[in-house]
């Protein structure tokens, strides 16, 4: 595979065209640059060739121009950018860029519509002054049947709408699109505020249910309000109690649900079994 070619442009002297392939947007910088040489150095017209052509370092094309240099050398600087196109860009070169244009959709290039729009004028650039190239108002009409959905809605119903001038419609479109991002953004944030909260939320109730449990029966054995004589001992606890106690990290001891201990090593011992009531779900 060839190197591609590059272009070194210089005001001082003539742009240097390196040698290798050449794609039609090195071509478009080749014949800028040469344009601009001519203006800083006032290149009468008749001579513009004349004054590129050691600039061109490919084998190629000096082969072209020494063939033929008697009539390439007397060419309008356009007709000779012409010739260079036919001869040394591929066949279908205008073709693909035209299809790049017509199948370029905003959603998909996955970029703001600036930067969307602005590359496919330099696409179009690069079919100028051919029979490919599209005017401002095809272009406009491409752009604004490629947008997003939610851009073409907020554009229905905006003044831009009317604006038939491809650049100001451009610029107009461009300040609704960074209107929608700063307000996606701002609702983004929103969104994640919002979550954000619930899961505070979510994770302090969590530690609270995770405490020990202040429902049931919770009155232990050594309370000092409680006299011997009137102390009742605490029923067997059914297998549905200690079902209960055993899926609720309970004690099955003091019987109390949510507690950083077992049966073991329980602190508080049995509670009384006066006024005792049956453990049930609601108690958990």
């Amino acid at each position: 595979m060839s190197a591609l070619a590059t272009v070194e442009p210089t005001s001082a002297k003539a742009p240097v065209l390196t040698a290798g392939d050449i794609s039609p947007g090195v071509m478009m910088d080749f014949e800028n640059a040469a344009l601009d040489f001519f203006i800083s150095k006032s290149v009468p017209a008749d001579k513009h060739v004349t004054m590129i052509i050691p600039g061109i370092k490919d084998l190629q094309i000096r082969d072209w121009i020494s063939a033929d240099r008697a009539r390439i050398i007397i060419l309008p600087f356009s007709d000779f950018m012409k010739e260079m196109r036919v001869n040394y860009l591929q066949q279908d070169w205008e073709d693909q860029i035209r299809n790049k244009i017509l199948t370029s959709m905003l959603a998909s290039s996955k970029t703001s519509f600036w930067n969307w729009s602005q590359q496919l004028l330099k696409l179009n650039c690069l079919l100028c002054g051919t029979s490919s190239e599209f005017d401002d108002a095809a272009l406009r009409n491409h752009l604004e049947a490629h947008l997003d959905e939610e851009l073409r809605n907020c554009l229905k119903h905006n003044e831009t709408q009317k604006d038939k001038v491809l650049k100001t419609w451009i610029n107009s479109v461009h300040l609704l699109d960074e209107a929608r991002a700063v307000e996606t953004k701002r609702q983004r944030e929103l969104i994640e505020e919002t979550i954000d909260r619930q899961a505070k939320h979510q994770n302090t109730k969590t530690e609270t249910l995770r405490g020990p449990s202040r429902r049931g029966n919770t009155t232990p054995t050594n309370t000092t309000t409680s006299s011997a004589s009137s102390y009742v001992k605490l029923p067997p606890l059914s297998d549905t109690e200690r079902t209960l106690l055993n899926e609720h990290d309970g004690c099955t001891k003091c019987c109390r649900f949510f507690v950083d201990h077992r049966s073991q090593n329980c602190p508080d011992g049995f509670p009384s079994g006066k006024g005792y009531k049956t453990l049930t779900m609601t108690d958990s």
